[in-house]
């Protein structure tokens, strides 16, 4: 009886002790963050973009050209200022929410963007700003669709007013099954603004179709552009190296050559 009770004990010591490992390794278990991105030209030249954090929040994002600092309210991201850092101009942008939707975003640059948020899951949106008159002047208005946590499409009309042109641009992606690098940034993905990389995986085929209609003729003027990317990933399925035009924060440039990322 005594042996067996020896014999109890030692297992509940045993189990004690795994228990407690098993708990030090879950809280040591590190959140993959992208710290570093290096944009390659062509030409072999470089530029490099740095991400800091405080936990899983995004302080700031230090681009060649742009320093953006970003402020939380919670865990939603609620102002990012942007620093212009070849004119030393800067914008503040507020971010709005209504049960973490995004619902609205002003700008000190004299613009506000609205979100509607559809029963279809479809965001659509309008960008105003103020004329001379102080009267609200609509810029652009469209529609964004989203499938499996990732933007399928971006739809974008303007109308010049008094110019009898009115333009659209469409965009339509296809993903890859990976992790987006930005993934486990706390309240980045509902940034609507950034586009395509707060989706939940990784861009590899875009199509951009650009119409131009002049109203008193009726003539239309097309363009259509295709864009690929190739990826490669490390073991934990999230991308190091993105060959593509495109730039990782926007933008396409027919010299830049490939991204390479860097995390934690």
């Amino acid at each position: 009886m005594k042996n067996t009770k020896i014999r109890i004990g030692l297992v509940l010591v045993f189990l004690i002790t795994l228990c407690s490992c098993t708990n030090e390794n879950v809280d040591h278990v590190q959140v993959q963050l992208l710290k570093k991105i290096v944009e390659v030209s062509v030409d072999g030249t470089s530029k490099t973009t740095i991400l800091t954090y405080n936990g899983n929040k995004i302080v700031s994002i230090n681009e060649f050209s742009t320093l953006s600092e970003f402020f939380y309210t919670g865990d939603l991201i609620t102002k990012i200022i942007v620093l212009d850092k070849i004119n030393q101009s800067q914008n503040t942008l507020h971010y709005f929410y209504t049960k973490e939707q995004l619902t609205r975003i002003t700008s000190s640059d004299n613009y506000v963007i609205n979100y509607v948020h559809n029963n279809d899951g479809s965001v659509s949106f309008e960008k105003l700003t103020k004329d001379s008159q102080n009267n609200d002047v609509r810029v652009y208005n469209g529609t964004l669709y989203f499938k499996n946590g990732n933007l399928v499409k971006n739809e974008k009309f303007l109308e010049d007013a008094g110019s009898g042109v009115l333009s659209k641009k469409s965009i339509s992606l296809e993903y890859d099954y990976k992790n987006n690098a930005l993934n486990n940034i706390l309240g980045f993905n509902k940034l609507l603004n950034y586009s395509k990389i707060i989706s939940s995986n990784n861009s590899i085929n875009s199509t951009e179709v650009s119409e131009i209609k002049h109203t008193n003729t009726d003539q239309v003027i097309s363009a259509i552009n295709i864009y690929r990317s190739k990826v490669e990933y490390d073991a934990m399925g999230y991308p190091t190296e993105i060959v593509s035009e495109n730039h990782i924060f926007g933008g396409n440039d027919s010299k830049h050559l490939k991204s390479l990322l860097f995390y934690n």
